[in-house]
């Protein structure tokens, strides 16, 4: 990525990631199928080297092999056929050019009581998901003030103590270094949605092979699981 990157961000959302890149290339696409994007139009609005356009990964209006680096941050997930999306993504890149992507993963390396948690939890996301949008919003910003926060303030605090082994035990630890409008946003990305799929590292894998890419690398550090591919077809 330089200042002469011509990239893509698919499933933009309200533009974080994207406002994130935006002093490290040269122009930026934001898309989004959903009405977060005139979240982002404000949140970019003193931005001049990026576009805003609503659009779903099937009906990106872009040629193919047009990007120098695409991405795509907790999004496919959430699609139903999550290769073909990926796929959709990865045709807008130019062969040498790289794509990004983040996907849940499969809790693969947590024990049986985190994998019990987490399925109640579901029940949970199954029931705020239905609830008409506005009433939605308002139930997951509650999550992540009653939630999250304690987990977030708790682990907060041993850090500031010196204690940050502790700390990293407490849960939800990715959130204790972010702001809150990341743990609101993900808050509603969690539990806010209907459809849900989760990848174990090789399944990310394979699916990347399968949409074109190569020299894939998958960090070993959380969020779980976020990849890197060069297209080479």
């Amino acid at each position: 990525i330089n200042k002469n990157t011509y990239a893509m961000d698919v499933g933009c959302g309200t533009g974080r990631w994207t406002k994130y890149l935006l002093d490290k290339i040269g122009f930026m696409e934001a898309v989004d199928p959903s009405d977060a994007i005139y979240s982002a139009d404000r949140l970019l609005a003193d931005n001049t080297n990026v576009r805003l356009t609503q659009a779903s990964t099937d009906n990106l209006p872009f040629k193919d092999e047009t990007f120098d680096f695409a991405m795509s941050i907790g999004v496919l997930h959430h699609i139903p056929d999550t290769q073909k999306a990926m796929s959709d993504c990865v045709k807008k890149v130019k062969i040498g050019g790289h794509f990004y992507t983040y996907l849940y993963y499969d809790f693969e390396n947590k024990s049986s009581l985190f994998k019990f948690v987490f399925q109640l939890s579901t029940i949970v996301r199954k029931i705020i998901s239905s609830l008409p949008s506005s009433l939605k919003k308002i139930v997951c910003d509650g999550v992540a003030i009653l939630v999250y926060m304690p987990f977030v303030l708790l682990g907060r605090f041993f850090n500031a103590i010196g204690l940050k082994k502790i700390g990293a035990l407490i849960p939800l630890n990715f959130y204790q270094n972010q702001t809150f409008f990341v743990i609101r946003n993900d808050a509603l990305d969690r539990f806010g949605t209907s459809l849900e799929q989760r990848f174990s590292r090789k399944a990310i894998t394979e699916m990347m092979n399968k949409a074109g890419l190569e020299n894939i690398v998958i960090s070993d550090g959380m969020p779980y699981w976020h990849a890197v591919g060069k297209r080479v077809r």
